[in-house]
């Protein structure tokens, strides 16, 4: 392969020659990788370059392991194709005591598994309590560094106490944006997903951990499929059937030996006080049924009481009762060891370890458990404190706790017996009221000019949300999303309709700025359906407008539109007059998508007016704003710039300098197509600013490619400059839409002045 270069002719004769050798014609490999056969055929016949992204699809289809990846990337100049840091999301390694045998055999399946020909994997099975996460962990960053192109790390959730197990397409969403796959490059089906996650890895060396799945089933998906990539999967099942089609090498893990369980013990409370004791340490080691997650509670709980000795504390651990009959012999154990150190908690860490049992979610703030026990956030997190010392609950990062699925069990068997229905409801009601006015107030920083839904006040005793800026606003947002998916979905279950289908809602700047599809449409589903359940058509017809949104952006333009229509109808009967305006502009932003541009102005004009009736200036510039675009697609140039003007000054007097950085862009844009290119280019040159100014990434590139769009109409080699200062940006962002743009490069020569440079992201 020396000597090939992305630019000659060799890597489209080697992709003609992997073609041909498999039988394949240019059309059917086209269908296969989903590129044009037009596409396909100037690669091979070197008029366009060869992009990651195509090289893998052609990878995938031709099942080269990555052969024209590598070429790309030697091209290139690369060792692998990311601008951006590598995901590295492994835990925090707790220190491992005993387990050598088992390290060693890791170590030979490991070796034996990434020298084959596909993807290796490993599956870690055992009882609850063994230590399965913590010997995955640690065995993942022992090999680290055999894999460069990064760490993935999921929890699958499938023995979590109060919430479901991850769902496949989930975890497939996460690990394509953290790979750089874009919002709207993300394909709807899973087995669409599942091929394109096996497309980005294709050459690369990538480690994935797997944590907790239920079953085989759960995991397929997830598997990269991929030569020189490694999978560990942990569970409380065998998982035989990834033996039986994907070659797993089973690893089952059984509790410590009682030297290694004496060991650990040691390892906590010292060296001389298990000398002293040693027959109680074994009694201890033995109660615990030798699982390490009962002996780290149950060491922290002896190391928590120097005074006492070990035999009054081994004694106490034989007393206590075992009354959890669905649970079996090792969880019975465990369980015991969980009682003792419950029953030595002061009155407030006790009540506060029963609410934790209604929080559905991988973690929680302090403020969350001050709205359980409904007291002041310092009481909260003095009591947190109190429980993570005898681990009861881990501290996980800055504020931030999570607990043990079993330890999550635990603690909803203690609130069933020992708390009031009433007392579990307004612990569950001031939780919920947290995270719907915390969201809101959130999402309220991400976009202050929009109008949301107006909010009951919060149950007494429920937390005020903190003082939020924009920064501060996304990434609490990014944080918490896990939880308030989990929180309407216990709205709904619950009967609380109104959280259900508000805490969506109050979401909508965040999720439609991120575009975390999964989480916004089954939320959207959830609150529909508990809108529907409480009767409530105002919040009906809320959630059908935004769920419609999503839809549409999903290309399910059926879909949208029937949703869209139900919304228009329900607001019509309320006389929700802004509510009809919001639908008639996603209706008008339907119409567009579809290429009806006539129909898309009928129903931008129509918001419009109605916006002006309600006296709201923001949604009457985004609808404006539509409607200009309707006009400029039409070719209707003076109306285009009638509208971009009149939204202009609209968002200007609102300070909203993200919608005005895309409205100056569609402003130049018409312009250049009016022939008044000094006029397109001063446009460019303010929105550049806009969004510069704001930190709009994406929005810079989006307007560097407009305006080379614009000068290359005239000097195809003068657009260059903005191109390549485009394709910075997206290629530190990791998006795909870079290929794009090397097309357009591609297109035009290399002036010999530019063939060492290298511009900055800001480049104008």
């Amino acid at each position: 392969m020396k000597g090939i270069t992305n630019n000659g002719q060799g890597i489209g004769e080697e992709l003609r020659r992997l073609r041909t050798g498999a039988g394949l014609t240019i059309t059917q490999l086209a269908e296969r990788c989903h590129y044009s056969v037009g596409h396909v055929s100037n690669v091979e016949n070197g008029v366009k370059p060869a992009t990651d992204d195509f090289a893998r699809a052609c990878d995938e289809a031709l099942g080269t392991g990555g052969a024209l990846v590598a070429l790309v990337w030697e091209g290139a100049g690369r060792t692998r194709h990311r601008s951006t840091p590598a995901p590295s999301q492994l835990p925090p390694s707790a220190r491992l005591v005993g387990r050598g045998e088992v390290f060693a055999e890791l170590g030979r399946a490991s070796e034996q598994l990434v020298r084959g020909e596909s993807t290796g994997v490993l599956a870690l099975d055992g009882p609850a309590g063994v230590g399965k996460t913590a010997l995955a962990v640690s065995w993942a960053h022992h090999i680290r560094t055999q894999f460069p192109d990064g760490a993935l790390f999921y929890d699958l959730r499938g023995w979590a106490a109060n919430e479901d197990p991850a769902a496949s397409s989930e975890v497939l969403e996460a690990f394509l944006r953290d790979l750089g796959v874009a919002p709207a490059d993300l394909p709807p089906a899973l087995d669409r997903r599942a091929a394109l996650l096996r497309t980005r890895l294709a050459g690369t060396r990538t480690l994935i951990v797997l944590d907790n799945a239920s079953t085989t089933e759960q995991v397929r998906p997830l598997l990269p499929g991929i030569a020189g990539c490694l999978v560990i999967v942990t569970s409380r099942r065998r998982l035989s059937g990834l033996a039986m089609r994907e070659g797993a090498h089973l690893v089952s893990l059984g509790p410590l030996t009682a030297k290694e369980s004496l060991s650990l013990l040691r390892d906590t409370f010292g060296e001389q006080r298990v000398a002293r004791e040693s027959e109680a340490a074994e009694r201890i080691a033995a109660l615990c049924a030798y699982l390490p997650l009962a002996i780290r509670v149950a060491a922290e709980r002896v190391a928590a009481h120097p005074h006492l000795s070990l035999h009054e504390l081994a004694d106490e651990l034989s007393a206590v009762d075992k009354r959890l009959d669905a649970l079996s012999h090792e969880d019975e154990a465990v369980r015991a060891v969980f009682s003792w150190s419950y029953r030595a908690l002061s009155d407030g860490a006790a009540r506060l370890f029963r609410f934790l049992g209604l929080h559905a979610g991988a973690s929680f703030s302090e403020h969350v458990a001050a709205a359980l026990c409904g007291v002041p956030v310092d009481e909260a997190r003095r009591t947190l404190g109190e429980l993570a010392a005898v681990r009861l609950i881990e501290q996980v990062g800055h504020d931030r706790y999570g607990q043990h699925d079993l330890l999550g069990a635990y603690s909803m068997e203690r609130a069933r017996l020992e708390e009031s229905e009433g007392d579990r409801e307004s612990a569950s009601l001031r939780m919920l009221d947290w995270y719907l006015h915390a969201a809101a107030q959130a999402n309220d920083a991400l976009a202050p000019q929009y109008r949301n839904p107006s909010l009951n006040r919060p149950t007494p005793g429920t937390p005020a949300p903190p003082a939020f800026t924009y920064t501060t606003a996304l990434a609490w947002c990014d944080t918490e999303l896990g939880n308030l998916v989990a929180a309407t979905r216990l709205a709904h279950q619950r009967g609380h309709h109104t959280h259900a289908w508000q805490l969506p809602i109050v979401l909508w700047n965040f999720l439609s700025l991120r575009k975390h599809w999964a989480e916004w449409i089954s939320t959207h589903e959830a609150g529909l359906a508990a809108a529907r359940a409480g009767g409530d058509s105002f919040g009906e017809a809320w959630i059908l407008n935004n769920l419609a949104h999503a839809h549409r952006e999903r290309r399910r333009f059926d879909l949208a539109e029937n949703e869209l229509t139900a919304a228009l109808a329900l607001r019509r009967t309320l006389c929700d007059l802004t509510g009809e305006a919001w639908t008639l502009t996603g209706l008008g932003y339907l119409e567009g998508d579809r290429d009806d541009h006539d129909a898309a102005a009928k129903a931008f004009a129509e918001s419009a007016d109605v916006f002006r009736q309600v006296d709201d200036h923001p949604g009457e510039a985004v609808a404006v704003n539509g409607l200009g675009e309707a006009h400029r697609r039409l070719g209707r140039f003076t109306e285009a710039l009638t509208c971009f003007e009149h939204a202009l000054r609209i968002m200007r007097n609102a300070g909203d300098r993200y919608s005005e950085g895309y409205t100056l862009t569609k402003l130049g844009a018409t312009f250049d197509a009016m022939d008044r290119h000094e006029d397109a280019l001063a446009q460019f040159e303010l929105a550049l600013v806009a969004r510069r100014e704001i930190g709009d990434r994406w929005g810079e590139a989006e307007t560097l490619i407009a305006r080379g769009d614009a000068v290359g109409r005239c000097a195809p080699s003068g657009a260059r400059a903005s191109w390549v200062a485009a394709l910075a940006i997206l290629d530190e962002l990791d998006d795909p839409r870079a290929a794009d743009v090397r097309d357009r490069l591609g297109m035009v020569p290399v002036p010999r002045s530019a063939v060492s440079v290298t511009p900055s992201a800001s480049t104008p």
